[in-house]
């Protein structure tokens, strides 16, 4: 739906139109509890001539398919001639017995900016047979104009059908109403018309502008309503044409996916957009509505322009010389300026990022991921809800792929992810060789899911073969998550230089789970913790537990019964070891998903890396 259908369908909780025997009708909307504004001449007598006419006392409202009566204020309440009524042409409907709860446009009397777009709301029967049906315009503000000694709103560069008046013009950089559409300047032709300000009730009806002001409850129509203007005119307001057409141009020049884009601008708890993003003009408006998802954050349409200027010198520098820590050269000086220009707009401090995305050479392979999770449906643990998101880069933002809502089981949830897993792997064909598929679930499912055995239609070619794959528990304690952020910033920070360290646990080990947990958080230099056999009870499932509590990933062999009894422990530890210690500690999933296929070629049972 675009801006103006998606307006008109909440406008409507609030627009009615006005009707009655002999008047000649068009639109008020309700602006206080039990009050409709409106134009003084539509609740006069239709084809009344030159001579002096007087509006009705009593009138019918229609809205939401339902009829009000009400008795009519009018000023003035006479009229002479067949020129324009004399200012302001403005009446008060007061319903005896109004909807019940029914809500109301708030009105502001500041004046539009000079070419601010506007949206006028009213009921017409021009492009209709019949009965007239709500209909709408988006008119430009174009001055200030005097009329009867009194300053009204010209606009122009839109339709204000007959019928609209009394119509609601609505400000999308307010979300108010800042007048009421009083005449057209010519029927049937896109040149606008005038409009009386809002301030107008406030002077002659103090009492309706009172009650106006001071709503006693939120509202969800209305919030929806200001919601949707604020989002249609976000850009326009932090942006000029020309520098919104620049960003959009540059940032489809980046050949990037705007939706991943918008999440690397937005961050992981950013809001999602209504809808995927079908251009770089729709991802623009996104982030300039979008508001930080962490307080002192930077704006995301801050952070887009960033990104954009980030990656267009990285282009310019063709990833050879010396890095600009600003991340500015080659780039346009109008993008160069452009954040400063944005938070300053905003009323905000700027400081240039220190070092911006994407401005350090990569060291080594960069990972993409496509994320399957699972989350339990409230406290029914048997049916999960399924989502998958994908991401490019390892330092972006993840994006979706798939969100249900519906409530499903374990094998259900497999089956939709063996069905989308081929789309998405295909989407990302180009990142294919370094592709790790994450599996968020709840810890239960950990040791029982089985997801490296997983295929996408051949049994003999699981995902733990064809792809890296870890496990991650989705609901770990929040407690926890310094231990994970400080154990991983450990081994990122040092991912090309430390040595994976690898401990391992059988059914030999007796210790306490308490004791486990301390020697895992006082072993800073322990990359992986290998559980030789599943771990759903005894000292696997202990152990397991005081890793996902300390923050060190586990690689486990999900055996039924221990291969140390078996004679398969020796042959599990002999290659997982020589391949892991030794080698670059942020490589470990890679580790485990050579470990796997070691495994397979010797027939036995695959380890499974969880944590990551």
């Amino acid at each position: 739906m675009d801006a103006l259908g998606s307006f008109l369908t909440l406008v409507g909780q609030f627009v009615v139109r006005v009707r009655g025997d002999g008047i000649r009708g068009g639109t008020g909307f309700l602006a206080a509890p039990g009050r409709v504004l409106t134009c003084a001449h539509v609740v006069s007598p239709a084809g009344a001539g030159s001579g002096s006419v007087r509006t009705a006392d009593r009138v019918r409202v229609q809205w939401a398919g339902g009829y009000y009566d009400g008795t009519v204020r009018a000023e003035p309440a006479e009229h002479q001639g067949e020129r324009l009524w004399r200012y302001p042409d403005l009446a008060v409907i007061t319903l005896p017995e109004p909807p019940r709860g029914h809500s109301w446009l708030p009105l502001s009397d500041a004046v539009p900016a000079l070419g601010s777009r506007l949206y006028a709301a009213g009921f017409s029967a021009v492009y209709e047979r019949g009965s007239p049906q709500l209909g709408g315009a988006t008119v430009e503000f174009e001055s200030p104009h005097t009329y009867d000694g009194h300053e009204m709103l010209k606009v122009k560069g839109g339709e204000l059908a007959p019928g609209m008046s009394g119509g609601p013009l609505l400000d999308p950089t307010l979300g108010r109403v800042v007048g009421l559409v009083t005449t057209t300047r010519k029927d049937g032709w896109d040149l606008g018309g005038l409009a009386l300000p809002a301030s107008a009730v406030r002077d002659r009806f103090p009492d309706v502008w009172a009650d106006n002001q001071h709503a006693d409850r939120p509202d969800d129509h209305l919030w929806d309503l200001v919601t949707e203007l604020r989002h249609e005119s976000a850009h326009r307001r932090l942006l000029s044409h020309a520098e919104r057409r620049e960003l959009v141009a540059a940032a489809a020049g980046l050949g990037m996916d705007p939706n991943a884009l918008y999440w690397q601008a937005v961050g992981r708890l950013g809001r999602a957009p209504d809808k995927p993003l079908e251009d770089f003009t729709a991802l623009v408006r996104e982030c300039a509505d979008a508001q930080p998802a962490q307080l002192g954050a930077v704006h995301p349409l801050v952070r887009l322009v960033e990104l954009v200027r980030a990656e267009q010198a990285r282009g310019s520098r063709g990833h050879q010389g010396r890095i600009d820590p600003a991340g500015t050269t080659g780039v346009p000086d109008r993008i160069r300026d452009l954040p400063a220009a944005i938070a300053s707009r905003l009323g905000q401090p700027y400081t240039p990022p220190e070092e911006t995305v994407g401005s350090q050479p990569v060291r080594g392979p960069r990972y993409s991921s496509i994320e399957v999770r699972l989350s339990p449906l409230g406290s029914n643990r048997r049916r999960y809800l399924l989502s998958m998101w994908k991401r490019t880069d390892t330092s972006g933002e993840s994006v979706p792929v798939l969100c249900l809502d519906t409530g499903l089981t374990f094998s259900q949830a497999r089956d939709h992810v063996r069905k989308m897993l081929p789309q998405t792997v295909a989407q990302m064909r180009e990142y294919a060789e370094n592709l790790v598929i994450e599996f968020a679930l709840p810890t239960p499912l950990l040791a029982k899911a089985m997801v490296d055995e997983w295929d996408l239609g051949n049994a003999w070619a699981p995902l733990g073969t064809m792809f890296v794959v870890v496990l991650r528990a989705s609901d770990r304690a929040p407690v926890t998550h310094g231990n994970w952020v400080s154990r991983w910033r450990r081994l990122q920070s040092g991912a090309h230089e430390d040595v994976a360290i690898v401990d391992w646990v059988d059914c030999h080990d007796d210790s306490d789970i308490g004791e486990m947990f301390a020697t895992l958080m006082s072993t800073e230099s322990l990359s992986v913790l290998g559980i030789s056999y599943q771990p759903d009870s005894g000292t696997a499932k202990l152990a397991l537990e005081a890793a996902l509590y300390a923050g060190v990933p586990a690689a486990i062999w999900p055996r039924t019964s221990c291969p140390e009894h078996s004679g398969e422990g020796t042959r599990h530890r002999g290659p997982a070891p020589r391949r892991a210690a030794g080698g670059p500690a942020g490589c470990a999933p890679v580790t485990a998903s050579s470990a796997r296929s070691h495994s397979r070629c010797r027939g036995s049972r695959s380890p499974t890396c969880q944590g990551w």
